[in-house]
């Protein structure tokens, strides 16, 4: 299995099926575990949540998913 280095604006992840919120487009920068995250952080096409106000926490990467995700 290869791994795949992703960056943008500064940000750098692994993995493809990360949604990063692009500093470009008006996104604060932040890289989430999956879309439906990513979503959730912008429902309306701008930032409108910090990522701990819905119950995320951050790995030690920076890349944001739910806490039971974390636990594992």
């Amino acid at each position: 299995m290869r791994i795949m280095r992703m960056s943008c604006c500064g940000t750098e992840w692994v993995g493809p099926d990360r949604a990063h919120c692009c500093r470009r487009f008006g996104g604060c920068g932040a890289v989430f575990d999956d879309a439906q995250l990513w979503d959730t952080h912008r429902p309306r096409g701008v930032c409108v949540t910090d990522p701990r106000e819905l119950g995320l926490v951050a790995t030690r990467n920076g890349i944001w998913q739910r806490a039971l995700d974390a636990a594992g």
